[in-house]
């Protein structure tokens, strides 16, 4: 899609929330350093700590933290950068109270459940979602995922999901041990160094950098993270550091009810489901209009040609990055599924600049050309990437904005009777 009308969309749910679950606070950090008593090998320390966590927090029932995050955004071409300093609280009782927000001077997100019904309010959105009361789920393994739907924002761990010890990774040295007061309490926290992922190519929006963890042992829960991450938006590339900092830390208590509620700002629109949040002007349930689409052989043919057969069309370009993060996920399933699901990825950019990315980054599934009145206009693709699920009969059953997980992807196949 050219650049000047369309915008990339980001990751759908948590993956916009880069800092969103966030804390804040005013914690000393002691000068010694000590290293542990009982030397380890470093990977089998870090894999036991997070067992060990994992155990505690298995039978937690309630907890209330606060904090603050600091995020400062790096360009890497040497220009200024930009920093910015958000509070955090977090409060959950199971089985059926949560409440997460984070505030820079403004409230930016509130999400939670409480006697009088449920809510999801982030604020770039312009919008919210209230709904009934929910029961939480309690996937620990997920706490730090927060995709758009039910299953992952109501999760009970959701407001701790940036404080625990991330799985399928190795600290570069043995533990240390540091001592950091929280709330007025010292508390000797085993700090894991862990080092940075080596960036795939294939997923250019994102890269977890080096990072240091502060595990309080006797509660599960990391007092405080410093994190960075390697990013490539279209003003170019930049680290991102990232650094959250626990200043209360309470599971013993139980959150009152009153904290448990959510009233929508004045003026704000208020969805009924959170789909219709993500996508206000979604066209599931709609026949799929129709359009010419070009092979990048010349040939033409429509997308009604395609009938009889579930479709999945995606509307990306070679310079979007989000696009970028989608299309390998798509190619996964295209190889998989290519049998029951005709993947066509759609640009309205030239050919020569789509062949040109596809001989650095190659893909088998269908690429072709789509004219930009018909992204836009017949398909509400105002950002990218835009994906549809499309049944046999040509009827919508997945409208889809940002980028997508491949769970997230196979859920909505499954809208057209794939894989369900």
């Amino acid at each position: 899609m050219p650049r000047p009308h369309l915008q990339p969309a980001g990751r759908r749910g948590g993956a916009f929330m880069v800092a969103v679950i966030a804390l804040t606070g005013l914690a000393a950090c002691a000068a010694a350093r000590t290293p542990e008593a009982t030397p380890a090998d470093p990977a089998t320390a870090y894999t036991t700590a997070r067992e060990e966590a994992a155990r505690r927090l298995e039978s937690l029932k309630a907890y209330d933290i606060a904090g603050t995050i600091r995020v400062e955004n790096v360009p890497a071409d040497g220009s200024e950068s930009m920093s910015v300093d958000l509070s955090f609280a977090a409060a959950a009782r199971w089985p059926d109270r949560l409440l997460v927000t984070q505030t820079e001077t403004e409230v930016i997100l509130n999400l939670g459940t409480g006697p009088a019904g449920s809510w999801f309010h982030y604020a770039p959105m312009r919008a919210a979602y209230a709904g009934a009361p929910v029961k939480l789920g309690r996937d620990l393994a997920a706490a730090a995922n927060m995709e758009l739907d039910e299953e992952h924002v109501f999760n009970f761990y959701g407001g701790l999901g940036q404080l625990l010890l991330p799985a399928d990774r190795s600290p570069v040295e043995a533990a240390v041990t540091e001592t950091i007061n929280v709330g007025g309490r010292d508390i000797a926290c085993r700090v894991f160094s862990l080092p940075a992922l080596t960036p795939d190519p294939a997923n250019p929006g994102g890269t977890p950098g080096a990072s240091r963890w502060w595990l309080d042992q006797e509660t599960g829960i990391c007092v405080k993270v410093v994190a960075a991450a390697s990013l490539q938006g279209r003003a170019g590339a930049m680290t991102q550091n990232v650094t959250f900092t626990v200043t209360k830390l309470d599971l013993d208590g139980s959150p009152a009810d009153d904290r448990f509620a959510f009233t929508a700002p004045e003026g704000l629109r208020v969805a009924a489901t959170l789909e219709q949040l993500a996508n206000p002007e979604s066209m599931a349930g709609q026949s799929a209009p129709d359009a010419v689409l070009t092979g990048l052989d010349g040939k033409t043919f429509k997308l009604s040609d395609l009938r009889g057969k579930v479709v999945f069309l995606d509307l990306w370009a070679t310079w979007c990055g989000p696009c970028r993060m989608e299309m390998p996920h798509l190619e996964k399933l295209h190889k998989e599924l290519g049998e029951q699901v005709a993947f066509v990825a759609a640009s309205s950019e030239e050919q020569t600049v789509i062949e040109a990315f596809l001989t650095r980054t190659p893909y088998t599934m269908r690429i072709v050309r789509i004219g930009e009145d018909d992204a836009r206009l017949k398909f509400k693709a105002v950002s990218i990437p835009t994906g549809f699920v499309i049944d046999k009969e040509g009827v919508i059953r997945a409208h889809l904005v940002g980028a997508q997980s491949e769970e997230q992807l196979r859920k909505a196949l499954a809208r057209a009777g794939i894989g369900s």
